[in-house]
């Protein structure tokens, strides 16, 4: 149901659930930006494995004892924080509700994502009450297509997809760069940089669970990006 890290996430301190990625179906809040560039449907595509374990967990999201086994699942793996969707996004409001429910009934785990479900009014009224929770991180996705939402509430923190060298719009949290671009250095005044592909030489390799930028609760708005180790 939920893995144990993976090279960015790091080694077992973040767990993630991944559903199938890449269709209007299982991201209603998708754009053709992040569609062409969906890392998540990449790997669908060249780790049948993968892909067989979305698929097993969208019909396991479909239950109506699917609250109760996640549940289960972070009390027995002693889970710490969840990355909710690897893949996929809320694909509707009734499922939203799901994880809104295993969210305050487990407030001793962390729970963090991004979505560009906020731009369906019935799922992003859900996704709202999550993020006035304490133990949740939501982050909007936005890009070229999508823009910037009018209307961001006070808790709720904005990832913007770079897929040019074009400077992103004023008054976002972090910056994510498709794969020709991680090399690149960050202008001076743009945006933070998610650390892993801010072009930066580093002794050690950045990993969320040693970031934390993206899932720490604790992190102030447009918190200023750690320089991890640079070499000199």
């Amino acid at each position: 149901m939920l893995t144990s890290g993976n090279r960015k996430l790091g080694g077992r301190r973040i767990w993630g659930f991944g559903l199938p990625s890449g269709t209007p179906d299982g991201c209603p809040g998708m754009s053709a930006t992040c569609r062409a560039h969906c890392y998540a449907a990449a790997v669908e595509r060249y780790r049948s494995a993968a892909a067989a374990a979305y698929r097993r967990n969208l019909a396991r999201s479909r239950r109506r004892d699917f609250v109760v086994r996640v549940r289960a699942f972070l009390i027995a793996h002693a889970v710490a924080v969840v990355r909710v969707h690897t893949g996929g996004d809320f694909y509707s409001r009734g499922y939203a509700r799901k994880w809104l429910r295993i969210m305050r009934r487990s407030p001793r785990v962390t729970f963090y994502f991004y979505t560009r479900s906020w731009r369906v009014p019935t799922v992003r009224a859900v996704i709202e009450q999550m993020a006035v929770l304490p133990n949740c991180v939501v982050w909007y996705s936005c890009d070229r297509d999508t823009g910037v939402p009018p209307a961001v509430p006070a808790c709720v923190r904005l990832a913007w997809l770079a897929t040019s060298d074009d400077v992103p719009p004023a008054g976002l949290d972090l910056v994510f760069r498709i794969r020709r671009l991680r090399h690149r250095p960050v202008a001076p005044g743009s945006p933070p940089v998610c650390p892993n592909e801010d072009g930066i030489a580093r002794t050690r390799t950045v990993t969320c669970d040693r970031c934390g930028v993206c899932w720490h609760p604790a992190r102030a708005w447009r918190f200023p990006l750690p320089v991890i180790e640079p070499t000199r």
